[in-house]
Protein backbone atom coordinates (compact mmCIF):
# COMPACT_ATOMS: atom_id res chain seq x y z
CA UNK A 1 0.00 0.00 0.00
CA UNK A 2 1.32 3.38 -0.71
CA UNK A 3 0.55 6.04 1.19
CA UNK A 4 1.53 9.72 0.62
CA UNK A 5 1.75 12.54 3.37
CA UNK A 6 1.25 15.61 2.62
CA UNK A 7 1.39 18.37 5.39
CA UNK A 8 1.27 22.32 6.38
CA UNK A 9 -0.27 23.73 3.41
CA UNK A 10 -0.93 27.15 4.93
CA UNK A 11 -3.73 28.12 2.57
CA UNK A 12 -5.34 31.92 2.56
CA UNK A 13 -8.11 33.35 1.81
CA UNK A 14 -5.79 35.47 -0.72
CA UNK A 15 -4.96 33.15 -3.55
CA UNK A 16 -2.07 35.83 -4.42
CA UNK A 17 -0.62 36.03 -1.11
CA UNK A 18 2.96 34.95 -0.50
CA UNK A 19 5.05 34.30 2.61
CA UNK A 20 8.06 33.09 3.42
CA UNK A 21 10.77 32.62 0.47
CA UNK A 22 8.75 34.06 -1.88
CA UNK A 23 6.16 30.60 -1.94
CA UNK A 24 2.45 30.92 -2.45
CA UNK A 25 0.98 28.24 -0.64
CA UNK A 26 -1.99 27.69 -3.26
CA UNK A 27 0.34 27.53 -6.26
CA UNK A 28 2.95 24.98 -4.54
CA UNK A 29 0.36 22.98 -3.26
CA UNK A 30 -0.97 22.37 -6.63
CA UNK A 31 2.39 21.11 -8.09
CA UNK A 32 2.38 18.64 -5.29
CA UNK A 33 -0.42 17.25 -5.84
CA UNK A 34 0.28 16.92 -9.61
CA UNK A 35 3.55 14.99 -8.58
CA UNK A 36 1.66 12.99 -6.16
CA UNK A 37 -0.81 11.65 -8.84
CA UNK A 38 1.97 10.20 -10.51
CA UNK A 39 2.82 7.97 -8.00
CA UNK A 40 -0.70 6.75 -7.90
CA UNK A 41 -1.65 6.39 -4.28
CA UNK A 42 -3.78 4.39 -2.20
CA UNK A 43 -4.37 7.11 -0.11
CA UNK A 44 -3.38 10.66 1.11
CA UNK A 45 -2.97 11.60 4.71
CA UNK A 46 -2.97 15.59 5.26
CA UNK A 47 -1.49 15.93 9.09
CA UNK A 48 -2.94 19.62 9.58
CA UNK A 49 -2.36 23.20 9.24
CA UNK A 50 -4.45 23.08 5.75
CA UNK A 51 -5.23 27.01 6.41
CA UNK A 52 -3.21 29.40 7.41
CA UNK A 53 -5.57 32.16 8.48
CA UNK A 54 -8.50 29.80 9.51
CA UNK A 55 -11.08 31.13 6.71
CA UNK A 56 -13.71 29.26 5.19
CA UNK A 57 -12.32 30.36 1.85
CA UNK A 58 -8.98 29.13 2.84
CA UNK A 59 -10.36 25.28 2.98
CA UNK A 60 -12.71 26.19 0.39
CA UNK A 61 -9.51 26.36 -1.74
CA UNK A 62 -7.84 23.24 -0.48
CA UNK A 63 -11.18 21.19 -1.26
CA UNK A 64 -11.07 23.03 -5.17
CA UNK A 65 -7.64 21.70 -5.54
CA UNK A 66 -7.71 18.47 -4.16
CA UNK A 67 -11.07 18.29 -6.69
CA UNK A 68 -9.07 19.28 -9.71
CA UNK A 69 -6.11 16.95 -9.09
CA UNK A 70 -8.06 14.06 -9.51
CA UNK A 71 -5.74 11.64 -7.59
CA UNK A 72 -8.25 8.15 -6.80
CA UNK A 73 -7.45 7.93 -4.10
CA UNK A 74 -8.93 7.65 -0.17
CA UNK A 75 -8.20 10.86 2.09
CA UNK A 76 -7.55 11.04 5.77
CA UNK A 77 -6.95 14.68 7.15
CA UNK A 78 -6.40 15.49 10.79
CA UNK A 79 -6.48 19.45 11.68
CA UNK A 80 -3.28 21.50 12.99
CA UNK A 81 -2.54 23.59 15.63
CA UNK A 82 -3.69 26.51 12.93
CA UNK A 83 -6.67 24.65 11.76
CA UNK A 84 -10.20 26.33 12.23
CA UNK A 85 -11.81 23.08 12.72
CA UNK A 86 -15.07 24.21 12.67
CA UNK A 87 -14.46 26.12 9.16
CA UNK A 88 -12.86 22.93 8.42
CA UNK A 89 -15.86 20.55 8.93
CA UNK A 90 -17.85 23.01 7.00
CA UNK A 91 -15.87 23.41 3.70
CA UNK A 92 -13.87 19.75 3.53
CA UNK A 93 -15.89 16.75 2.56
CA UNK A 94 -16.69 14.66 6.15
CA UNK A 95 -15.46 11.26 4.32
CA UNK A 96 -11.92 12.66 4.57
CA UNK A 97 -12.19 13.83 8.34
CA UNK A 98 -11.17 11.98 11.47
CA UNK A 99 -13.96 12.76 13.24
CA UNK A 100 -16.34 10.53 10.50
CA UNK A 101 -13.44 7.65 9.81
CA UNK A 102 -10.57 7.80 12.46
CA UNK A 103 -9.39 4.89 11.31
CA UNK A 104 -9.02 4.10 7.66
CA UNK A 105 -8.71 -0.23 7.44
CA UNK A 106 -6.74 -0.92 4.58
CA UNK A 107 -5.65 -4.47 2.85
CA UNK A 108 -3.03 -6.38 4.40
CA UNK A 109 -3.71 -5.84 7.49
CA UNK A 110 -2.77 -2.50 8.31
CA UNK A 111 -4.48 0.45 10.18
CA UNK A 112 -4.50 4.03 10.02
CA UNK A 113 -5.33 6.12 13.11
CA UNK A 114 -5.98 9.90 12.86
CA UNK A 115 -5.64 11.60 15.90
CA UNK A 116 -6.51 14.72 16.79
CA UNK A 117 -4.26 17.25 18.56
CA UNK A 118 -5.13 20.11 18.36
CA UNK A 119 -4.95 22.12 22.09
CA UNK A 120 -3.78 25.52 22.48
CA UNK A 121 -2.56 27.65 19.80
CA UNK A 122 0.10 26.12 19.14
CA UNK A 123 0.41 23.84 22.02
CA UNK A 124 -0.47 19.91 21.26
CA UNK A 125 -2.13 17.64 23.58
CA UNK A 126 -3.94 14.51 22.57
CA UNK A 127 -7.42 13.68 25.18
CA UNK A 128 -7.77 11.04 27.26
CA UNK A 129 -10.23 9.83 25.39
CA UNK A 130 -8.50 9.75 22.37
CA UNK A 131 -6.32 7.34 24.12
CA UNK A 132 -8.17 5.01 25.58
CA UNK A 133 -10.19 4.60 22.10
CA UNK A 134 -6.62 3.67 20.71
CA UNK A 135 -5.59 1.41 23.08
CA UNK A 136 -8.90 0.31 23.32
CA UNK A 137 -8.66 -0.71 19.10
CA UNK A 138 -5.26 -1.76 19.12
CA UNK A 139 -5.92 -4.20 21.73
CA UNK A 140 -9.06 -5.76 19.45
CA UNK A 141 -6.21 -6.02 16.53
CA UNK A 142 -3.33 -6.34 18.09
CA UNK A 143 -2.21 -9.02 15.38
CA UNK A 144 -2.27 -6.38 12.34
CA UNK A 145 0.04 -3.30 11.85
CA UNK A 146 -0.40 0.45 12.56
CA UNK A 147 0.48 3.79 11.57
CA UNK A 148 -0.78 6.77 13.90
CA UNK A 149 -0.99 10.19 12.20
CA UNK A 150 -0.56 13.15 14.14
CA UNK A 151 -0.01 17.02 13.49
CA UNK A 152 2.13 17.91 16.63
CA UNK A 153 5.74 16.39 16.77
CA UNK A 154 5.44 13.57 19.49
CA UNK A 155 9.17 13.32 20.16
CA UNK A 156 11.99 16.78 20.53
CA UNK A 157 13.61 17.06 17.63
CA UNK A 158 16.08 19.47 18.91
CA UNK A 159 15.48 22.92 17.63
CA UNK A 160 13.03 25.80 18.18
CA UNK A 161 10.11 24.05 17.81
CA UNK A 162 10.26 21.92 20.47
CA UNK A 163 8.46 25.53 22.03
CA UNK A 164 5.71 24.02 20.46
CA UNK A 165 5.46 21.27 22.24
CA UNK A 166 3.21 18.82 22.76
CA UNK A 167 2.19 18.30 26.48
CA UNK A 168 1.62 14.90 27.43
CA UNK A 169 3.18 12.95 24.49
CA UNK A 170 4.68 10.81 27.13
CA UNK A 171 1.43 9.42 27.78
CA UNK A 172 1.09 8.99 23.69
CA UNK A 173 4.59 7.41 23.38
CA UNK A 174 4.14 5.19 26.28
CA UNK A 175 1.40 3.64 24.24
CA UNK A 176 3.62 3.33 21.62
CA UNK A 177 6.10 1.32 23.30
CA UNK A 178 3.32 -1.09 24.76
CA UNK A 179 1.56 -2.03 21.58
CA UNK A 180 4.60 -3.58 19.36
CA UNK A 181 1.91 -3.93 16.49
CA UNK A 182 2.37 0.41 15.93
CA UNK A 183 5.25 0.18 13.00
CA UNK A 184 5.17 3.94 12.65
CA UNK A 185 3.83 7.47 13.52
CA UNK A 186 3.87 10.11 10.99
CA UNK A 187 3.38 13.84 11.98
CA UNK A 188 3.80 17.46 10.51
CA UNK A 189 3.88 20.27 12.63
CA UNK A 190 8.08 20.97 11.82
CA UNK A 191 8.09 22.16 8.08
CA UNK A 192 11.16 19.32 7.46
CA UNK A 193 11.86 15.56 6.88
CA UNK A 194 13.21 13.68 10.19
CA UNK A 195 13.17 9.90 10.25
CA UNK A 196 13.96 8.25 13.66
CA UNK A 197 13.59 4.75 14.08
CA UNK A 198 12.82 4.10 18.44
CA UNK A 199 12.40 0.44 18.99
CA UNK A 200 9.73 -1.49 16.28
CA UNK A 201 7.88 2.10 15.10
CA UNK A 202 9.51 4.54 12.99
CA UNK A 203 8.84 7.96 13.21
CA UNK A 204 8.41 10.29 10.66
CA UNK A 205 8.38 13.96 10.18
CA UNK A 206 6.96 15.46 6.60
CA UNK A 207 8.35 18.47 4.72
CA UNK A 208 5.70 21.22 4.55
CA UNK A 209 4.29 21.96 0.67
CA UNK A 210 5.24 25.75 1.08
CA UNK A 211 8.23 27.08 3.44
CA UNK A 212 10.89 25.05 5.14
CA UNK A 213 11.97 25.64 8.71
CA UNK A 214 15.72 25.21 9.93
CA UNK A 215 15.88 23.06 13.03
CA UNK A 216 17.84 25.81 14.73
CA UNK A 217 17.63 27.18 18.35
CA UNK A 218 15.46 30.38 16.82
CA UNK A 219 13.17 30.64 14.51
CA UNK A 220 14.46 30.60 10.40
CA UNK A 221 13.67 29.12 7.24
CA UNK A 222 15.39 27.05 4.97
CA UNK A 223 15.65 27.45 0.89
CA UNK A 224 14.71 23.56 0.86
CA UNK A 225 11.80 22.85 -1.93
CA UNK A 226 8.29 22.24 -0.76
CA UNK A 227 7.67 18.25 -0.38
CA UNK A 228 6.22 15.62 0.69
CA UNK A 229 6.64 12.48 1.56
CA UNK A 230 5.64 8.56 0.36
CA UNK A 231 5.14 5.69 3.30
CA UNK A 232 4.81 1.90 1.54
CA UNK A 233 2.83 -0.29 4.12
CA UNK A 234 4.47 -3.36 3.03
CA UNK A 235 2.72 -7.20 3.81
CA UNK A 236 5.13 -8.07 6.05
CA UNK A 237 4.55 -5.05 8.66
CA UNK A 238 7.45 -3.39 7.65
CA UNK A 239 7.70 0.67 6.51
CA UNK A 240 9.88 2.04 3.71
CA UNK A 241 9.77 5.79 2.98
CA UNK A 242 11.34 8.49 0.85
CA UNK A 243 10.86 12.45 0.95
CA UNK A 244 10.37 14.01 -2.47
CA UNK A 245 10.31 17.77 -3.07
CA UNK A 246 9.37 19.58 -6.06
CA UNK A 247 12.59 20.47 -8.35
CA UNK A 248 11.86 24.34 -8.69
CA UNK A 249 10.13 27.63 -7.46
CA UNK A 250 6.66 27.57 -8.19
Amino acid sequence: MKIIQISDCHLFADTHKISYNNINPLRSLECILAEVKVHRPDVLLVTGDISGDGSGQSYQHFSSVVDKAKINCRVGIIPGNHDNQAQLTANVLAEYLWLNNPQLILPNQWHIHLLDTQYQHTIGQISEDSLTSLAEYLSLHSNDYHLLATHHHPIPCGGWMDKHEWTNRQRFNAVVTEYQSIKGVVYGHLHMAIEQQKNQCLYMACPSTCWQFANKESFATTDLMPGYRVINLLKNGQITTSVHRLKEQT
